[in-house]
C-alpha cells in the first residue's frame, strides 16, 4: 500500500480507501454483523487506513462498526464522516422492520430503484442538527475526535453564504474535529469550494466515465488547495467486471456509456484480456491530485481484487498507456 499527503492536512492516507455505507444494516441491506467486521479489519491488515462512512449509512450502524473495530487502535486509522442528510421517508418508516424482513428482503429489492424514487429525502445543515448529529456519531465512532468531517452534498446557498463553517470552526476550537470539507455534488460546487481556504477536503465524483474534475477542478489546484478524494470510482457498478450498475442509482448518460463500451471492448481486444476494473482504478490513481480514491464494498472477495490491483496489477505500463490515449479528457 502506498500512501499519499491529504491536502496540506499532514495526514497520510492509503491510495485506496474504504467506502462504509453498504456495512450495516439497512432496510435493503442485511448481515451478520461478524462479516460486517471482518472486511474492516482486513482492509486495516492491508494498509487501507482511510474509512469513509456518514451518519445516515445503516441508520448509523456504519459508523458504530467502525467504532467497535477501531477503537483500541483509533490513532492508527483516518475516520471520514458527513452530515447534513436525513433518513428517507421510506427507510424511517420502515427502520423498525429491519430485524424483521428476513428472507422477504429479495422480494423488495427488484423494486428498490422505484421505492427510492417516491421517497423523499430531506438534508438539514442547521447549526442545532449538526451539533447533535456530531455527538451522536462520536458516540457510536466510540472516539472523542473525528478526522475529517464533511457536509454531505450541500445545496449552492449553504455554500454561498458559509455560516456553516462556523459551528464547523467550533468543533474544531473544541477538539472535537480535526479537519472539515464538503463531499460535492457537482463539480461546479467543488470549483466554488476553492473560494473558502477554511475548507481542507473535498469529496469529488472522478472516473473513467466522469472526468469533469480534471478538466474543471484539478487545473486550479495549488499547493495550499484543499486535499481530493475521488467517490464513485467505478461509476456504480458500469467499471466493474459485470458492467452493472447498482440497484437505485441512476445510470449515466447513455449516448456516453455506448461510447465508454465500444472503446472497452475495442481495448480490451487489442490487449486481449479483461482490463476492468483494474484500468479504472489505475485511471484515477494517475492522477496526483487525488489524494485516495473510495470504493465501498462488503465483500472480502471484492477487496481483495481491489488490493491486488494496487500491489500486483495485471497490465503494464503500455497496457496503461492505450487506456490513458482512449479515456483522457482532451482539453478544448
Amino acid at each position: 500500500m502506498k500512501y499519499r499527503n491529504l491536502g496540506t492536512t499532514g495526514l497520510k492516507v492509503s491510495e485506496l480507501g474504504l467506502g462504509c455505507s453498504s456495512l450495516g444494516n439497512s432496510v435493503f441491506n442485511y448481515g451478520d454483523e461478524s462479516e460486517f467486521l471482518e472486511v474492516l479489519n482486513y482492509a486495516f491488515e492491508n494498509g487501507i487506513n482511510f474509512f469513509d462512512t456518514a451518519d445516515t449509512y445503516g441508520f448509523g450502524n456504519s459508523e458504530a462498526l467502525i467504532g467497535k473495530a477501531f477503537r483500541n487502535k483509533r490513532d492508527k486509522v483516518i475516520i471520514e464522516t458527513k452530515v447534513g442528510f436525513l433518513p428517507s421517508s421510506l427507510s424511517s418508516r420502515a427502520k423498525f422492520l429491519i430485524p424483521f424482513l428476513g428472507n422477504a428482503r429479495k422480494l423488495i429489492i427488484p423494486f428498490k430503484k422505484n421505492l427510492k424514487k417516491i421517497s423523499k429525502k430531506n438534508q438539514n445543515f442547521s447549526p442545532g442538527h449538526i451539533r447533535q448529529s456530531i455527538e451522536k456519531s462520536l458516540t457510536r465512532l466510540k472516539t472523542d475526535y473525528i478526522d475529517i468531517y464533511l457536509l454531505h452534498n450541500p445545496p449552492v446557498k449553504i455554500i454561498k453564504e458559509g455560516e456553516v463553517f462556523k459551528i464547523l470552526d467550533e468543533f474544531k476550537a473544541e477538539g472535537k474535529i480535526r479537519f472539515y470539507g464538503i463531499s460535492t455534488h457537482s463539480i461546479d460546487d467543488a470549483v466554488l469550494c476553492l473560494s473558502f481556504p477554511e475548507i481542507s477536503v473535498l469529496l469529488v465524483e472522478f472516473n473513467l466515465l466522469n472526468q469533469e474534475a480534471a478538466l474543471k477542478l484539478f487545473p486550479l489546484l495549488e499547493k495550499k488547495q484543499p486535499g481530493i478524494i475521488a467517490k464513485v470510482p467505478l461509476a456504480r457498478g458500469l467499471l466493474t467486471v459485470n458492467g452493472k450498475v447498482k440497484t437505485g442509482f441512476f445510470s449515466y448518460n447513455e449516448e456516453l456509456y455506448t461510447k465508454c463500451k465500444a472503446n472497452l471492448e475495442k481495448l480490451e481486444n487489442e490487449i486481449g484480456k479483461k482490463i476492468l476494473p483494474e484500468a479504472a482504478i489505475r485511471f484515477i490513481l494517475d492522477y496526483k491530485q487525488v489524494s485516495t480514491l473510495i470504493v465501498g464494498t462488503r465483500s472480502i472477495t471484492h477487496l481483495k481484487e481491489n488490493l491486488r490491483i494496487l500491489s500486483n496489477p495485471n497490465l503494464s505500463y503500455k497496457e496503461l498507456e492505450k487506456v490513458y490515449k482512449t479515456y483522457s479528457p482532451k482539453k478544448e
